[in-house]
């Protein structure tokens, strides 16, 4: 039996620091407000949060962060994206249409499956953090 291979959106990002990069791609929530807080102000801890630069940037789509990854450059960014890792994932004609498209001081891969839209319209694209390179199919 052939199982149905999954699309991969993939971008190519910028960042100085592994930590500004899942800062920017995964969720993540400022501290709780502490006992004392007023329910007026825990009202507003719960609507800024969760912080999510990349999901506000794509234009609040959908997305469940169990199927995006970030992938950080296996040197600290000093010499671009982890391209063997991305190589695992498509064929090497999709790596290298990502190469060709990639900055010169990239340094992380976003991946995120067509499964984190769970079915929902979802339109990649570009945002002023990161490229998008295209949708791929995955390897089997």
């Amino acid at each position: 039996m052939q199982t149905q291979s999954r699309s991969l959106h993939v971008f190519i990002a910028s960042f100085e620091t592994e930590g500004q990069a899942l800062a920017y791609s995964q969720p993540h929530w400022e501290p709780e407000p502490g006992e004392k807080a007023s329910d007026e102000q825990y009202q507003a801890w719960e609507d800024r949060n969760a912080l999510w630069p990349m999901k506000r940037e794509l234009g609040g789509a959908y997305l469940d962060e169990d199927f995006i990854e970030t992938i950080w450059a296996i040197d600290d960014g000093l010499t671009g994206p982890d391209w063997k890792y991305l190589s695992g994932r498509l064929e090497a004609a999709d790596v290298e249409a990502c190469k060709a498209i990639a900055p010169s001081r990239g340094s992380t891969l976003i991946l995120i499956d067509e499964q984190a839209s769970d079915g929902l319209d979802f339109k990649p694209s570009s945002t002023p953090a990161m490229i998008y390179c295209g949708t791929y199919r995955q390897r089997s």
